[in-house]
Order: C-alpha cells, then sequence, then structure tokens
C-alpha cells in the first residue's frame, strides 16, 4: 500500500464504519486511478508524496456529513443526529438573535430614542462611538438577526457567510484591546468565538437532503423569546445589583437547564422517535454549555467578587449536569435502539449540498 493510499484511506474514516466496508475499496480504486500519470517517476513521486487534494477532501467531508447528520430519507439513527444537530444550531442561532434584537430597542432606550418610556438612568448612559469605522463596527454583532433569519429561509450559505460578519469584528476588536492591554486577559470571549465557529459548521447539517426548516414556530420564536429573556432580564438588572454576576456563560446555563427541566417535566416516561431529536439537540447544547462555563473560570482570578462568582458557576454547572445526566442517559438508550446506518445507504458521490 502506498503513501498516497494511506493518507486517503485516513480521511475516508470520516465515513460510517458500514458505509466504508462496502464502498472503501471501490472509492480507493477509482481515486488512485485519477491520480495515475504515464510519466513512471511522477507516478512513483506521486504515490510516495501525494496527498488527496482540498476537492477530494472537501467531498468526501460533505458525504460524511450527508450520511451521519441525514435527511428526512435517512436511515432512523443518521436522521435523529442530523435533527438534533439542526435543532441545537436552530436553538444557538435563535438565542443570538434573540439578544441581539432586543439589544437594539434597549439600545434606542438608552439613547433616548424611545421618548414614551421613562428616561434611563445615568448610570446606564450610553458612551457614543468614537467615529464611523467604530459605528459600523459595533453593528456587525446584529448580523446574528439576518443570519437566523436566512437559515430558517432555507438559504444556509447565506446565514454562514453573514454569520461570519457577526464573528470576525468582535474577534479583531478582542485581540486588539487585549494586545494593547486596554481590557485584561480573559478566555471567555474567546471560547465564545470559537463556539460560534463551531456553529457555523454545524449549519452544514442543513444540506440538500435535509427536510426544510419549519418558519411559522421558528419566526414566532423570536419576539416570544424578546419577551421571555432578555427583556425582562435587563429590567431586573436595571433594578437590582445581584443579576450583574450573571456573566453570559452564566445565563447560558440558566437557559439551558431551563430548557432540559422542562423538557424532562413535560416529555413521556419513555423516549419516542419523534421526541429524540430534540433530546439529543439539548444534550448538545448542555456539554457545550458546560464545556463554557468551566474553561471561563480562570476569569474569576483575581476580581473582587471572585468567591461569589465562583460559587455562582459551580452551582451553574451542577445544575446543567443535573438536568442534563437524566436526559442524556435516556437519549443515548434510545437512540441505541435505533438500527445503524446501513452500508448501501448512498452510493459514493461527489457532494454539492
Amino acid at each position: 500500500m502506498s503513501r498516497l493510499e494511506e493518507r486517503y484511506r485516513l480521511v475516508l474514516r470520516l465515513l460510517p464504519a458500514g458505509y466504508r466496508q462496502e464502498w472503501e475499496d471501490d472509492m480507493v480504486a477509482a481515486f488512485l486511478e485519477s491520480m495515475d500519470d504515464d510519466d513512471p517517476e511522477t507516478a512513483e513521486y506521486a504515490a510516495d508524496y501525494g496527498r488527496p487534494g482540498l476537492a477530494e477532501v472537501a467531498s468526501i467531508v460533505s458525504l460524511a456529513v450527508r450520511l451521519r447528520l441525514g435527511g428526512s430519507q435517512a436511515p432512523a439513527r443518521s436522521y435523529a443526529w442530523g435533527q438534533a444537530v439542526r435543532l441545537a444550531t436552530l436553538m444557538a442561532m435563535l438565542t443570538h438573535a434573540v439578544m441581539v434584537t432586543a439589544s437594539i430597542a434597549v439600545t434606542l432606550w438608552l439613547s433616548g430614542r424611545i421618548a414614551w418610556l421613562p428616561a434611563p438612568a445615568p448610570a446606564w448612559a450610553l458612551t457614543p462611538p468614537s467615529g464611523i469605522w467604530h459605528t459600523a463596527w459595533n453593528l456587525a454583532g446584529y448580523a446574528w438577526l439576518p443570519a437566523y433569519l436566512a437559515l430558517v429561509l432555507g438559504h444556509r450559505r447565506v446565514a454562514q457567510a453573514v454569520a461570519l460578519l457577526a464573528i470576525v469584528p468582535p474577534a479583531v476588536t478582542t485581540a486588539v484591546e487585549q494586545a494593547t492591554n486596554d481590557v485584561p486577559l480573559s478566555v471567555t470571549p474567546w471560547a465564545v468565538r470559537l463556539i460560534d465557529i463551531l456553529l457555523v459548521l454545524a449549519m452544514a447539517a442543513f444540506h440538500r437532503d435535509a427536510p426544510p426548516v419549519p418558519r411559522r414556530p421558528w419566526l414566532l420564536a423570536i419576539p416570544i423569546g424578546i419577551l421571555l429573556v432578555p427583556l425582562p432580564l435587563f429590567a431586573i438588572q436595571a433594578t437590582s445589583q445581584a443579576p450583574r454576576l450573571l456573566d453570559w456563560p452564566g445565563l447560558s446555563c440558566v437557559m439551558v437547564t431551563a430548557a432540559i427541566a422542562v423538557r424532562l417535566a413535560g416529555r413521556a416516561s419513555r423516549q419516542s422517535a419523534s421526541t429524540l431529536p430534540w433530546s439529543l439537540a439539548l444534550t448538545l447544547l448542555a456539554a457545550t454549555t458546560l464545556a463554557l462555563r468551566l474553561v471561563t473560570l480562570p476569569d474569576y482570578i483575581g476580581q473582587a467578587q471572585r468567591t461569589a462568582l465562583g460559587t455562582i458557576a459551580v452551582t451553574e454547572a451542577i445544575a446543567v449536569l443535573a438536568v442534563a445526566l437524566p436526559l442524556a442517559g435516556r437519549a443515548i438508550r434510545a437512540l441505541r435502539r435505533l438500527p445503524p446506518i446501513p452500508a448501501d445507504a448512498q452510493a459514493p458521490t461527489t457532494p454539492t449540498g
């Protein structure tokens, strides 16, 4: 076996085991034939030092996504995982869209643009940006709303591109501010940016075989979410100091814990195939939120309220674990009862979706 074949087979391990067992040899033979050259020296060099091209690797990755995160016609286990990733992505995108939409209204109020509301306290006064460039830079975060709308309306690639507009400017700003010591070094902004990048990558689950997103409930979720989370939270923060101890990782823990608690309280004792994707999606969100909470704990070192903040953070992590573990256990048991992805799920092709 040549080094080129070894490298190609390593890439093929992204595909499900049953699928590889059926198609791996045929795919390897076709790939090696495409790399063959009439010049013996060139062929020998390619066999020793050649690698699969980016287009070939991208094709295999796309096929792996479609097989492992299947659409409505996919095997039950593949469909369950596909729906779970799609639901988790939609819920995370919805959270971003809700928070930025509410922040627009709050910003208008703080700037005195909503005359029929009471004037904000002086402590909440906004500091205007220093120039038009900073204004445009600060507005980039609002791109989460059109990105979410594009995803719900079925424009996945547009959603990914627009979401990047919401990720890159804050990352650059954080890097510059921390490099110039304008703000202390911290883990939180980078951990949040990493999760946002994973969110963009997870949109690949909305491929051409995936079922369309039900538009009406996911669009109605925006105003409902605003009324349930950001506006009440801001109203409480404006009148009390306690909620200010709740940072973004902490708020994420609270929201995920509440969602899972509602799920556990309202679900039947037995996990069904129709409810399994929701349980898996909430489990994925719980794992991500717990990781975010734990890796950001070092940011409390050196803060005046580090004892209180640390205690609250540990409590948040314990709360997530308390509700996520039973949900995950039941979801995994239900998932194991589903048949695995068969070898003949789909013939090897070059995916484009």
